[in-house]
Protein backbone atom coordinates (compact mmCIF):
# COMPACT_ATOMS: atom_id res chain seq x y z
CA UNK A 1 0.00 0.00 0.00
CA UNK A 2 1.85 3.24 -1.55
CA UNK A 3 -0.47 5.80 0.04
CA UNK A 4 0.86 5.20 3.67
CA UNK A 5 3.93 6.54 3.82
CA UNK A 6 7.12 5.02 6.19
CA UNK A 7 9.51 7.55 7.96
CA UNK A 8 11.89 7.76 11.32
CA UNK A 9 10.34 7.53 14.55
CA UNK A 10 10.12 10.58 16.31
CA UNK A 11 9.79 11.69 20.16
CA UNK A 12 6.26 12.21 19.96
CA UNK A 13 5.54 8.35 18.30
CA UNK A 14 6.25 7.03 21.40
CA UNK A 15 3.16 6.67 22.92
CA UNK A 16 2.09 5.21 19.99
CA UNK A 17 4.90 2.65 19.46
CA UNK A 18 4.22 1.40 22.87
CA UNK A 19 0.76 1.04 22.50
CA UNK A 20 1.60 -1.18 19.29
CA UNK A 21 4.30 -2.92 21.00
CA UNK A 22 2.00 -4.09 24.04
CA UNK A 23 -0.89 -5.06 21.32
CA UNK A 24 2.13 -7.28 19.80
CA UNK A 25 2.94 -8.93 23.16
CA UNK A 26 -0.47 -9.21 23.75
CA UNK A 27 -1.06 -11.06 20.31
CA UNK A 28 2.17 -13.07 21.20
CA UNK A 29 0.50 -14.22 24.87
CA UNK A 30 -2.75 -15.56 23.15
CA UNK A 31 -0.60 -18.01 21.25
CA UNK A 32 1.99 -18.88 23.57
CA UNK A 33 1.74 -17.93 27.52
CA UNK A 34 5.33 -18.04 28.09
CA UNK A 35 5.28 -14.84 25.89
CA UNK A 36 3.27 -13.32 28.61
CA UNK A 37 5.19 -10.06 29.41
CA UNK A 38 6.44 -9.24 32.71
CA UNK A 39 3.81 -6.58 34.95
CA UNK A 40 6.10 -4.24 34.41
CA UNK A 41 7.23 -4.83 30.70
CA UNK A 42 5.46 -1.65 29.55
CA UNK A 43 7.59 0.83 31.80
CA UNK A 44 10.41 -0.89 30.54
CA UNK A 45 9.46 -0.52 27.02
CA UNK A 46 8.92 2.88 27.54
CA UNK A 47 12.35 3.36 28.69
CA UNK A 48 13.62 1.54 25.67
CA UNK A 49 11.67 3.50 23.26
CA UNK A 50 13.37 6.59 24.72
CA UNK A 51 16.76 5.33 24.90
CA UNK A 52 16.67 3.70 21.37
CA UNK A 53 15.57 7.29 19.66
CA UNK A 54 18.74 8.44 20.82
CA UNK A 55 21.04 5.74 19.94
CA UNK A 56 23.01 5.48 16.80
CA UNK A 57 22.62 1.74 16.50
CA UNK A 58 18.79 1.28 16.93
CA UNK A 59 16.59 2.41 13.92
CA UNK A 60 12.68 2.74 14.13
CA UNK A 61 10.39 3.19 10.96
CA UNK A 62 7.18 4.17 11.54
CA UNK A 63 4.09 3.89 8.99
CA UNK A 64 1.75 6.59 9.14
CA UNK A 65 -1.81 6.87 8.08
CA UNK A 66 -3.10 10.53 7.84
CA UNK A 67 -0.48 12.20 8.96
CA UNK A 68 -1.83 11.13 12.77
CA UNK A 69 -2.21 7.18 13.05
CA UNK A 70 0.71 5.15 13.54
CA UNK A 71 -0.44 1.39 11.93
CA UNK A 72 2.72 -0.13 12.01
CA UNK A 73 6.55 -0.20 12.45
CA UNK A 74 9.85 -1.78 12.65
CA UNK A 75 12.65 -1.60 15.02
CA UNK A 76 16.40 -3.17 14.78
CA UNK A 77 19.97 -2.73 16.48
CA UNK A 78 23.41 -3.55 14.89
CA UNK A 79 25.16 -5.49 17.29
CA UNK A 80 28.54 -7.56 17.11
CA UNK A 81 28.30 -11.29 16.32
CA UNK A 82 29.23 -13.86 19.11
CA UNK A 83 33.39 -14.85 18.43
CA UNK A 84 32.15 -18.35 17.38
CA UNK A 85 30.35 -16.68 14.25
CA UNK A 86 31.91 -15.11 11.02
CA UNK A 87 29.96 -11.59 10.50
CA UNK A 88 31.10 -8.77 12.63
CA UNK A 89 28.37 -6.78 12.51
CA UNK A 90 24.88 -7.92 12.27
CA UNK A 91 22.12 -6.05 12.47
CA UNK A 92 18.67 -7.48 14.01
CA UNK A 93 15.41 -6.52 13.47
CA UNK A 94 13.80 -6.65 16.92
CA UNK A 95 10.19 -5.81 16.59
CA UNK A 96 7.84 -5.68 13.36
CA UNK A 97 4.15 -4.98 13.94
CA UNK A 98 1.55 -4.16 11.73
CA UNK A 99 -2.14 -3.44 12.98
CA UNK A 100 -4.80 -6.35 12.05
CA UNK A 101 -6.75 -4.40 9.87
CA UNK A 102 -4.02 -3.06 7.98
CA UNK A 103 -2.20 -6.48 7.58
CA UNK A 104 -1.66 -8.00 3.97
CA UNK A 105 -1.56 -4.38 2.50
CA UNK A 106 2.13 -4.49 1.84
CA UNK A 107 2.81 -2.26 5.19
CA UNK A 108 5.05 -4.72 6.89
CA UNK A 109 7.21 -5.72 3.74
CA UNK A 110 7.79 -1.92 3.07
CA UNK A 111 8.72 -1.73 6.53
CA UNK A 112 10.93 -4.71 6.37
CA UNK A 113 12.41 -3.39 3.69
CA UNK A 114 13.42 0.32 4.59
CA UNK A 115 14.41 -1.14 7.98
CA UNK A 116 17.08 -3.45 6.19
CA UNK A 117 18.31 -0.65 3.79
CA UNK A 118 19.12 1.20 6.90
CA UNK A 119 21.13 -1.60 8.34
CA UNK A 120 23.09 -2.35 5.31
CA UNK A 121 23.84 1.25 4.89
CA UNK A 122 25.16 1.28 8.58
CA UNK A 123 27.49 -1.76 7.05
CA UNK A 124 25.97 -4.63 8.41
CA UNK A 125 27.24 -8.02 7.17
CA UNK A 126 24.25 -10.19 8.26
CA UNK A 127 20.67 -9.85 9.18
CA UNK A 128 18.67 -11.82 11.64
CA UNK A 129 15.39 -11.82 14.07
CA UNK A 130 14.05 -13.96 16.17
CA UNK A 131 9.86 -15.40 15.40
CA UNK A 132 8.15 -16.89 17.77
CA UNK A 133 7.54 -20.65 17.19
CA UNK A 134 3.67 -20.59 18.29
CA UNK A 135 2.81 -17.91 15.52
CA UNK A 136 2.68 -19.59 12.52
CA UNK A 137 1.43 -15.84 10.32
CA UNK A 138 4.84 -14.56 11.81
CA UNK A 139 6.63 -17.56 9.90
CA UNK A 140 5.14 -17.32 6.71
CA UNK A 141 5.28 -13.79 6.47
CA UNK A 142 9.35 -13.95 7.11
CA UNK A 143 9.88 -16.79 5.21
CA UNK A 144 7.54 -15.20 1.91
CA UNK A 145 9.86 -12.62 2.25
CA UNK A 146 13.35 -14.52 1.97
CA UNK A 147 14.00 -15.33 5.70
CA UNK A 148 15.35 -18.46 6.34
CA UNK A 149 15.63 -20.30 9.74
CA UNK A 150 19.15 -20.53 11.03
CA UNK A 151 18.51 -21.63 15.03
CA UNK A 152 16.24 -23.32 16.65
CA UNK A 153 15.60 -22.48 19.81
CA UNK A 154 14.65 -25.17 22.75
CA UNK A 155 12.73 -24.77 25.69
CA UNK A 156 11.14 -26.29 28.54
CA UNK A 157 10.57 -25.52 32.11
CA UNK A 158 13.13 -25.43 35.05
CA UNK A 159 10.39 -27.37 36.97
CA UNK A 160 10.68 -30.22 34.09
CA UNK A 161 14.22 -31.00 35.48
CA UNK A 162 14.91 -33.49 37.95
CA UNK A 163 18.21 -32.88 39.86
CA UNK A 164 20.87 -35.12 38.39
CA UNK A 165 19.65 -34.88 34.71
Amino acid sequence: MEGIPLRAARRTDIPMLLLLWQQMMKEHAALDERLTPHPRAREHMLGNLQRWLNDADRQIVVAEEGRRLIVGFAAAVISGAPEWKTAARVGEITDCYVVVPRRRLGIGRRLVGRIQDQLLEKGVDRLRLLAAAANPGSQAFWTAIGWVPQEIVLEKPATDVAPGD
